[in-house]
């Protein structure tokens, strides 16, 4: 019960938290579920991998990808960011979705049994933030778009209609902070009892 309160505490400490430092937990708390769990190849794997993409999105931000220019539009600057973001979380779903292929086909390549690899019920719950992830970003580049229409030619007048869809834009940290705070809770629910055990998809029935 106590370790469930502390992952609910630092779910919304992580959430609050800036970007960077969001990051940070987050790539902490990877390492640190990966050594102590150095033993379990799927929760092994899957930190691995989730911090692969963590640490690549980083040094792109870091130098790489423009976040603010004078010679780009401020609507080509935010179509970068918000791209970037998107690439990045569907490399992030595509690799955690897949997780359990990939670990297969490593052991299978080796020889080794299988049998022992599966996938988590809270790492389908990390696959379905992810989606949600995706979703956001190209809602807020969708929105971009919108906001600017008059880049792409479209009338002034027909332009000002839309020129204040930003809710997203003003609210996407915001966002992004919450769905960042679940991911950090579901990573950590892995490490319990109910988070380790497997999933297994619900077949419906036809009457």
């Amino acid at each position: 019960m106590a370790k469930i309160v502390l992952i609910i505490l630092g779910a919304c400490l992580v959430g609050a938290s800036e970007a960077f430092y969001m990051q940070l937990l987050v790539t902490g708390s990877l390492l640190l579920i990966a050594y102590q769990h150095r033993d379990d190849i799927n929760i092994r794997d899957l930190c691995g991998m989730m911090l692969a993409v963590t640490l690549v999105e980083i040094v792109l931000f870091e130098f790489f990808i423009v976040t603010r220019s004078e010679v780009l539009s401020s609507m080509a600057v935010n179509a970068i960011i918000f791209g970037a973001h998107f690439v990045m979380d569907v490399a992030m779903y595509i690799l955690v979705s897949n997780r359990v292929h990939f670990t297969r086909d490593r052991l299978k390549a080796k020889g080794e049994p299988t049998e022992h690899i599966f996938t988590y019920s809270a790492e389908f719950a990390l696959i379905s933030v992810f989606v949600v992830f995706m979703t956001v970003d190209l809602m807020a580049l969708l929105e971009n778009f919108i906001r600017h229409l008059d880049e792409f030619g479209v009338s002034a007048e027909t332009a000002k209609m839309f020129s204040g869809w930003n809710w997203l834009y003003y609210h996407y940290e915001v966002v992004k902070g919450i769905l960042m705070g679940l991911t950090f809770f579901f990573l950590w629910t892995i490490t319990i009892g109910e988070g380790q055990k497997e999933y297994k998809k619900k077949e419906m029935i036809i009457s």
